[in-house]
């Protein structure tokens, strides 16, 4: 991509330089007792530049005809000019506020087109023909130069160089064509004043376009709101609905590439829900920060931020979105409350327009409302599945997970231990100072575990003052040193009750039973780690003890 940058900016002066150099030699040429006219339909052409009709994949303009007239009217030298002055402030300082860069090139890519067309039209005989090849050329010079212009980026944003706009240009110029001969005609034969009447209907006729074109794009906005808000009556089908609301939204914006991200309230973080576009990879493995300045304003005004050039603000983003000049961030809101973001981003400055704001947001409350459904449907499950004083898992939810954990390990032949937990004297110190001092000390030993065990092991309640650790690929060995950990660490904790300045100190005493070399049945698994947490309690708490031990003492007695 830098190689291509450093070509890409080669050209680009090229093109600027090289027009400017063909107004240079063509200044000489100009008839100054026509400044007045050529005023005038400079004038003209920039009334059509600012009443252009704005499209997805460009725009349409009647400006050709003032080109078609000037170059009948007043010859190739003087047309440049009009046409080079009409980019220039038309196109960019007037009325699109485009970069100055682009501005430049925009116009020289005009007066090179026009040159050549000029050129060509003093070649030809024949006044059909002489408009006609005029035409063309000044057609094909402008879309080559536009398409080079526009190569770099065709991989990433194909819809560049997509048929809609190459249509629309067409059908533009063959609309215009036969109006600019009319109009020279005119200027010929009435004057300049006829001639300035006879433009009115061309620049009305760009009013009730634009009116049209309104009408359709929100036809085809109000299209994709209906397709999202069809989705939503889908049960369990939030990723379906996040690629929709992705692709329903080209409808109202082209944009290179997009991502919806959701709000994890555990992570304090905007993880990716969905992506799409030639970067939807990297938007996949990108998270944001609220704190970001590219998502802070979006999240503190729930409003969307459109930002037109990025290079131009300053702000820091990471990684895959500094590819883009144009951000438009969407806050995803439910009831008020920020539920995620979509972010879409464009390689040109100012991609995006006001106008496209309003739908935006009623689509992104469509995708708020499926991130709240989702996440209070997982806080359900979550709940459903977990025990609320430790917010480890339930007996139930952990059970099932063991007989699951279980057949991975009989096909992969990898041992799994199970740990018993359970707390000593726990009935004594409820009796002494209270249930709430005992539910400290069951939280406490589940902190412990926390700490001590690995990102791989599965903690739960097992019973009221039982926890319990799944250890996937460790044996008995491992599962027994493990064990110790866990007992030392609890023993050398504190809890200081409410109301006493007494440090309460508690034990634990471990049973552990290792899958396959104890039992292969789940409930076997458990029945050893009871009977082997029991006998560590028989002989005097604070230890840990393993079925297999349990067995061996047995047999020995035997």
């Amino acid at each position: 991509m830098k190689r291509q940058s450093g070509l890409f900016l080669l050209y680009k002066w090229t093109i600027i330089l090289a027009g400017c150099w063909c107004l240079w030699q063509l200044f000489p040429r100009l008839n100054f007792d026509q400044s007045g006219s050529l005023v005038v339909f400079i004038i003209l052409g920039i009334l059509a530049e600012w009443l252009a009709v704005s499209l997805p994949h460009g725009y349409l303009s009647g400006g050709y005809v003032v080109v078609l007239a000037a170059q009948l009217s007043f010859g190739g030298a003087a047309t440049a000019w009009v046409t080079g002055l009409i980019c220039i402030v038309g196109q960019g300082i007037a009325n699109r506020g485009n970069p100055l860069r682009a501005t430049l090139f925009n116009g020289g890519r005009n007066v090179l087109a026009t040159t050549a067309a000029a050129w060509s039209f003093e070649l030809v005989s024949g006044p059909v023909i002489r408009i006609v090849t005029f035409t063309l050329v000044y057609f094909l010079a402008n879309r080559v130069l536009l398409y080079l212009y526009l190569w770099p980026n065709r991989r990433e944003s194909p819809d560049l160089l997509g048929g809609d706009s190459l249509r629309w240009d067409a059908y533009s110029y063959l609309l215009t064509t036969p109006y600019g001969v009319l109009m020279a005609n005119q200027y010929s034969q009435s004057g300049l004043v006829w001639a300035m009447m006879l433009f009115i209907p061309v620049l009305a006729a760009q009013i009730m376009l634009q009116k049209y074109v309104q009408m359709a794009l929100a036809n085809r906005e109000l299209t994709a709101l209906f397709q999202v808000a069809g989705r939503l009556t889908m049960s369990g089908e939030s990723a379906a609905v996040f690629d929709q609301i992705l692709q329903e939204a080209r409808r109202v914006v082209n944009y290179h590439s997009g991502a919806i991200f959701f709000w994890s309230q555990e992570r304090q973080l905007f993880l990716p829900a969905a992506a799409s576009g030639p970067l939807q990879a990297a938007l996949s493995n990108m998270v944001l920060a609220p704190e970001d300045g590219l998502v802070d304003r979006a999240v503190t005004t729930r409003e969307p931020v459109n930002i037109g050039d990025l290079r131009e603000t300053g702000l820091s983003v990471p990684g895959p979105l500094n590819r883009f000049r144009s951000l438009l961030v969407v806050p995803l809101l439910a009831r008020g409350e920020v539920t995620g973001v979509l972010v879409l981003g464009d390689k040109p400055p100012y991609a995006y327009a006001e106008q496209h704001l309003p739908l935006l947001r009623s689509i992104g409350g469509q995708a708020g409302m499926v991130l709240a459904n989702d996440l209070l449907a997982d806080k359900i499950q979550y709940m459903a599945a977990t025990d609320r004083l430790t917010d480890l898992l339930n007996h139930r939810q952990f059970y099932r997970l063991v007989v699951k954990e279980l057949g991975r390990a009989a096909a992969s032949g990898e041992p799994v231990s199970l740990l018993l937990v359970d707390i000593d004297n726990l009935r004594l110190i409820n009796g002494r100072y209270g249930h709430g001092t005992g539910d400290a000390l069951i939280r406490m030993v589940g902190s412990v575990l926390r700490d001590v065990t690995g990102p791989a092991d599965t903690l739960a309640r097992y019973g009221g003052g039982e926890l319990a650790v799944l250890a996937p690929g460790v044996d008995m060995a491992a599962a027994l040193k493990l064990a110790d950990q866990i007992r030392v660490e609890v023993r050398d904790r504190r809890l200081i009750p409410e109301g006493s300045e007494q440090r309460v100190m508690t034990t634990v005493s471990i049973g552990v039973a290792t899958f396959p070399e104890d039992t292969s049945d789940p409930d076997q698994l458990f029945l050893g780690a009871e009977k082997a947490a029991a006998r560590a309690k028989e002989l005097g708490r604070d230890r840990a003890i393993a079925f297999r031990q349990l067995v061996k003492q047995r047999k020995q007695l035997l």
